[in-house]
């Protein structure tokens, strides 16, 4: 079964490999030639079915070309004057497939074929962008979605207003992915703002300010910068220090008061930036420990409406309630997990974790009128899989290890159905677009940053 369903995954990517190859030549339109639009295939299909127009005298010229299901309009990869390729976006209903092609005289061509695409909705994982070499190795390329590469991508922080992503390079860089240009630069590396190994990055609570976290290697004074931040206003291309401590892993900027909580390595220690009376500088304020004297590190994500946050400490996620009194965290329950790592789907101390990494909060529409109408999603990087904790303390998993091999493993990179088809490698990293659906996952080895869109 496993080599028939290699030979059929090869099949597939020779069969659409070699039409993508067709597109390569030109056939320019000939404005003396009709159009003719013959037929599209497939007929059915789910989010990114790539649809093939057929037909003559297309041109290539794809700015000129538009493809719509519906209202709902297509990315158009391609044309070679006989085919125009394109890919079906997320959220498309049923419909039927019109093709309007802008003429040299100002009057567009316009067709509109008898049969209807009928729209599949599913939750799919896909790839958005990253690619490795022969060998399964990448490097920091910046570029077009089609040639823009990863080296070691761990988190991801979405920010609406801009509709980018930013990916830190654990270690190395802080990556822009511009989602409407399709294209991948470098914003920041370790040489700015003297950082060491850049950690993570949190959006503040009105998205304008971007903050960064840097494992300093210093654990025993404030000599270097621990918090840094840059601004929407000035691109983001500005780094100003913000807070000095030793060594910091993630930032939780209070999503109501925009208070800033973040942790530090020794035996990992929250802490809150408290201003100075007097020079107003920020200093560091230690409200408790995690897990006793343990040195792992920990990722402090707050809820929507800033009354807990969630620890995430490997195979451990603690519940810290907010004082609005004190205006602190409270030192944490064990809310799910254990000390003991594992791969077990159960309510709290029960369930077992691999290695919990960033997560993010993500309404549920059937706890509408309920206390907390929020699921955790976190990213769970040895077991291979997204996977979520509900209020009640209820861990599951929603996406990775399908199809696995032979001898059982389910680590790889298959997109599909996601938990009948898709596999993950080293998923650390995860944000949420609410308006589109769309999770974004940034995966260690496989160097992609992948999407679970969701309908």
């Amino acid at each position: 079964m496993h080599c028939f369903f290699v030979f059929i995954l090869f099949f597939g990517s020779f069969f659409y490999a070699c039409k993508d190859k067709d597109l390569i030549r030109e056939d320019k339109y000939d404005p003396g030639k009709p159009t003719v639009f013959s037929d599209f295939s497939p007929k059915k299909g789910a989010i990114r079915t790539r649809l093939y127009i057929y037909g003559d005298n297309f041109g290539t010229d794809i700015s000129r070309v538009h493809v719509y299901i519906g209202e709902r309009e297509l990315k158009v990869v391609g044309a070679n004057g006989k085919q125009i390729y394109c890919w079906v976006p997320g959220q498309t209903s049923t419909g039927q497939v019109r093709v309007v092609i802008d003429g040299d005289s100002g009057t567009p061509v316009e067709h509109t074929f008898n049969d209807p695409f009928t729209y599949i909705k599913s939750t799919t994982v896909g790839t958005l962008v990253g690619n490795v070499d022969e060998l399964g190795n990448s490097s920091i390329v910046d570029g077009d979605f089609e040639n823009a590469r990863f080296s070691y991508p761990a988190w991801v922080t979405y920010e609406p207003e801009s509709n980018v992503l930013f990916v830190t390079e654990l270690d190395r860089a802080v990556r822009r992915i511009d989602l409407n240009a399709q294209m991948v630069s470098t914003l920041i590396t370790n040489g700015q703002a003297a950082f060491t190994k850049m950690q993570t990055t949190t959006l503040s609570a009105n998205k304008d300010t971007l903050f960064l976290s840097d494992d300093n290697g210093n654990l025993t004074s404030r000599t270097k910068v621990a918090v840094a931040y840059t601004l929407r206003s000035e691109n983001y291309r500005r780094v100003h220090p913000y807070i000095y401590d030793p060594a910091c892993f993630s930032t939780a900027p209070h999503p109501v008061t925009n208070e800033m909580f973040y942790n530090g390595l020794q035996g990992i220690g929250i802490k809150k930036a408290i201003p100075d009376p007097v020079t107003g500088e920020l200093l560091p304020k230690l409200l408790f420990r995690v897990g006793g004297s343990t040195n792992q590190s920990s990722l402090i994500f707050f809820h929507p409406s800033g009354n807990y946050a969630y620890i995430v400490s490997y195979t451990r996620i603690y519940k810290s309630i907010y004082n609005w009194e004190t205006r602190e965290l409270e030192p944490p329950i064990l809310f799910a997990g254990s000390a003991t790592g594992g791969d077990v789907d159960a309510i709290g101390t029960s369930a077992r974790i691999g290695r919990g990494y960033q997560g993010v909060f993500v309404k549920n529409p059937a706890y509408a009128g309920q206390a907390d109408e929020y699921d955790f999603y976190f990213c769970d990087q040895n077991n291979q899989s997204i996977r979520t904790l509900s209020p009640a303390g209820v861990v599951s998993t929603f996406a990775g290890k399908g199809s696995p091999t032979p001898d059982g493993s389910v680590k790889g990179y298959i997109d599909g159905d996601p938990r009948k088809e898709a596999r993950f490698a080293d998923p650390t990293g995860i944000d949420y677009d609410a308006q589109r659906k769309i999770f974004y996952i940034a995966e260690r080895d496989n160097k992609r940053i992948r999407t679970i869109t969701v309908e």
